[in-house]
């Protein structure tokens, strides 16, 4: 009897970690607006701005305006934290040369 109540305590510990990641949706959005704020995509598309971005894998988009299209990749960020610790995934932008047709 004395085990049932250990099992449940065991298990909602186990499950405790996975509750601090972000939903699939807000994980998207903070990888869009890392995307529009970073200056090395600003700077390839210069006054002309961005037209769309797409993802076209997981961990990629591209970047689209104009006539020129630039590769975005989404690395993981090496873990500064202790271990143990959860929250929200940390990432780095890896971005591409723009490819633009005349």
């Amino acid at each position: 009897m004395r085990a049932l109540p250990l099992a449940c305590l065991v298990c909602l510990a186990v499950t405790l970690p996975a509750w601090a990641a972000l939903p699939p949706q807000y994980q998207r959005q903070a990888e869009l607006s890392a995307i529009i704020a970073d200056m090395g995509v600003a700077e390839a598309f210069g006054f002309g701005g961005v037209d769309a971005i797409e993802l076209i894998a997981p961990d990629h988009y591209v970047v689209r305006g104009g006539s020129c299209v630039l590769s975005v990749r989404i690395e993981d960020a090496p873990n500064r934290h202790e271990a143990g610790w959860a929250g929200p995934r940390e990432f780095t932008l890896v971005v591409g040369t723009p490819a633009c047709s005349q």
